[in-house]
């Protein structure tokens, strides 16, 4: 399809300006820039997680529960609202608290790219895309010529803050017709440090073992890729229990075939995650109320995932456009287990054999009206179906007649009974529909305006958490719920306004936005006596916190404004920018919506050389004082760090970077972290954790 004069225009102004478009952020502009992605061969980064990557871009920003544990948030919506993809194919987390959220199987040292679909989403995107679309490349390679040639890319890195070290090597054997490809990572590092003390427990391991095959003939590729992805012991600080072993083992199957009008793509994949954690093993074990140890408040926790998808993709070139449309679905399976090691007989079947079923059909058209304006929509239908088994618990494994034991255990019971005589199964049909319009008014304007209706399901720990516990897929406010079999699927209806905007040597492309969401899922206090009266109980033994939550649908809005600005200061100098501003409001009620991130502003001045660069970024986060009652969400003081890094091209092909983040080492409060859920002398219990300190880092990228 043909572009718009404006992808010309962007490209000239940046060859005018003596940038490396390798070493900015990227714009794919067809129309209007609609996709925003970073290289991680091009961007410094210190963190093994992915997620640190997209506080660069606008409007995202990630809930950090721990140093491999981030959730993305894009535009006031995060977890499962938010569409995440690997190498095109969705992860359901092997746990009910997100521990290994999906950025957790696309490390930092072997990624390629994450590319932010910004604003509304298309479709064909993803199946739920109600908070937006983001996806993780990881290193793949290419076919080469008639003759084999071996390639490798060897990554390394460390860090000081918690003497971290990454090492990742992918080797390719290719030539025109085959691609074998491995990748082997290993990274570990102690507890982290921050300006006052440490974060214990924040140490974390991981290793990672990737074969693939590639096979292109003619117009076909065929590609069948295996990983196993073994994460160790690694602190959550922000939730009840730590990573003690996240075994995972992914596989995928793609096929391509490109045609004079017509492309085909069929994608499959299945994921099978095994995942344990403790109170106990990294963090310090439960003490009872005279300060020692307790052995019956020891809890592991044993969950198991098994997830499989498939996307089939038809791209058919129309007059003045193209038509996408195709069919696509995911599944997953998961169950959950809490025991006590010192007590054999005590269990709580947390989730027991629930199942979700997602299947969409989708139809879109992006078309060119006339040479000034371009009109894309689009339409999809799913049908999801959710289902639990029955569910069972002994806390009284002494099996005693009388006392406090006795009593949780009958109460708990009468929970899981009145849980397993309801009706455990929860389905609809959800309508998906959007239009995004631009006009490219001159060679330096092009306007925008998007409207969309986007839904998505309930997830599993909405429905099925039976009695009050924290497995909340990564919310961290401390704060125990309920599900509610009744739950609706949350439905946004959204309008977004921008602008994209060159001239001679500036760059900006601004968006307004509003949501109006309809069913929000959101805890409200809990009005059942039974859950109430229990919660209390455990909060008296130690265990959880009263006043527990019920997952129920609300009235919400989520609006504001984000910006991406560049302009080239002078020869080699240029100035970029990132702006994020986003408020959510329940509409029932006086209230702000949980975990919204604060205003921020990223400005960096990158100083591009031949053969090096140098970059200074100062990060602003303002105060945050619009917080979740209704969550006990505390405020945050607003905050500026300053980070700085340097990267050479040295002869061999070897890309040589150092850099420092948190520059002065100060302390802050990042309003997106969790609150601290572990004993630690340097953080007081339930307060939300500090911003890591000042770190120093270097990263040696080797190609041959």
């Amino acid at each position: 399809m043909k572009k718009l004069s404006l992808a010309l225009s962007f490209s000239i102004f940046l060859l005018n300006t003596n940038l490396s478009i390798a070493q900015v952020t990227e714009i794919d502009v067809i129309g209007i820039s609609d996709t925003s992605e970073i290289t991680t061969s091009d961007r410094m980064l210190a963190s093994p997680d992915v997620g640190q990557l997209l506080r660069r871009l606008p409007g995202a920003n990630i809930n950090k529960n721990g140093e491999l544990t981030s959730i993305v948030q894009y535009r006031g919506m995060f977890g499962n609202r938010v569409n995440v993809a690997i190498n095109g194919m969705p992860i359901s987390s092997g746990g009910p608290n997100a521990m290994d959220s999906p950025l957790h199987y696309a490390p930092v040292a072997m990624l390629e790219s994450v590319t932010l679909h910004r604003g509304i989403t298309p479709v064909s995107m993803g199946l739920e895309t109600i908070g937006g679309s983001l996806e993780a490349n990881t290193f793949r390679g290419d076919f080469a010529g008639r003759n084999f040639e071996f390639n490798s890319k060897i990554y390394l890195g460390g860090q000081t803050l918690n003497n971290g070290d990454v090492a990742n090597a992918f080797f390719t054997l290719a030539n025109e017709q085959h691609l074998f490809r491995v990748n082997l990572l290993r990274e570990s590092a102690d507890d982290s440090e921050f300006s006052d003390g440490t974060i214990r427990p924040s140490s974390y391991e991981r290793d990672r073992y990737d074969i693939g095959y590639g096979f292109k003939t003619g117009n076909h590729v065929f590609n069948i890729d295996y990983a196993v992805n073994n994460t160790g012991n690694s602190g959550t600080p922000a939730l009840p229990m730590d990573i003690l072993a996240i075994d995972s083992k992914l596989s995928r199957v793609e096929y391509r075939w490109q045609g004079n009008t017509r492309n085909l793509l069929i994608q499959l994949s299945n994921n099978d995650i095994e995942h344990d954690m403790t109170n106990f093993h990294l963090r310090r074990p439960p003490q009872g109320n005279a300060l020692v140890m307790a052995p019956m408040l020891y809890r592991s926790t044993h969950a198991v995932s098994d997830n499989q998808s498939f996307l089939v993709k038809i791209e058919q070139d129309a007059t003045n456009g193209i038509w996408r449309y195709g069919i696509d679905g995911h599944f997953s399976a998961h169950e959950a287990d809490i025991e006590n090691p010192n007590a054999g007989a005590f269990i709580v079947e947390n989730f027991n054999d629930v199942d979700k079923e997602l299947v969409g059909l989708f139809v879109e058209k992006e078309h060119e009206i006339g040479q000034q304006s371009l009109l894309e929509a689009g339409i999809r239908v799913n049908h999801y179906k959710l289902s639990s088994g029955s569910v069972s618990a002994n806390l009284n494994p002494m099996n005693l007649a009388a006392g406090m034991p006795f009593m949780m255990n009958n109460m708990v019971n009468m929970l899981a009974a009145s849980f397993n005589a309801a009706d455990r199964t929860n389905a609809d049909t959800n309508l998906d529909m959007f239009a995004k319009y631009s006009y490219h008014q001159s060679a330096n304007t092009t306007l925008y305006a998007g409207l969309a209706r986007k839904s998505r399901s309930p997830s599993y720990q909405e429905l099925f958490l039976w009695m009050p516990l924290e497995s909340t897929g990564g919310l961290a406010d401390g704060k125990t719920y309920t599900g509610n079999l009744n739950l609706k699927s949350e439905i946004s209806h959204e309008i977004e306004l921008g602008i994209d905007w060159t001239r001679q040597d500036l760059r900006l492309s601004p968006r307004l936005f509003y949501k109006d969401v309809d069913d929000y899922i959101q805890g409200t206090p809990s009005q059942n006596t039974q859950v109430n009266t229990f919660a209390m109980m455990m909060a008296n033994m130690g265990m959880g916190s009263p006043n527990p939550l019920q997952f129920n649908n609300v009235d919400a809005e989520i609006y504001g404004f984000d910006m991406e600005a560049g302009y080239a200061l002078a020869a080699n100098w240029y100035l970029r920018s990132v702006m994020s501003v986003t408020q959510g409001k329940r509409k029932d009620i006086n209230d702000n919506l949980y975990r919204m991130a604060p205003a921020n502003l990223s400005l960096a001045v990158d100083y591009l050389a031949e053969n090096w660069m140098f970059t200074v970024e100062s990060i602003l986060y303002a105060r945050q004082s619009k917080v979740s009652s209704t969550n006990l969400e505390t405020q945050t003081a607003g905050y500026s760090l300053l980070n700085a890094s340097a990267q050479i091209q040295l002869p061999g092909n070897i890309d040589l970077g150092i850099g420092v983040d948190n520059l002065f080492d100060r302390y802050y409060q990042d309003h997106l972290a969790g609150y601290n859920r572990a004993f630690n002398p340097d953080i007081a219990s339930r307060s939300r954790l500090p911003g890591l300190g000042r770190n120093i880092y270097a990263r040696l990228i080797w190609e041959y």
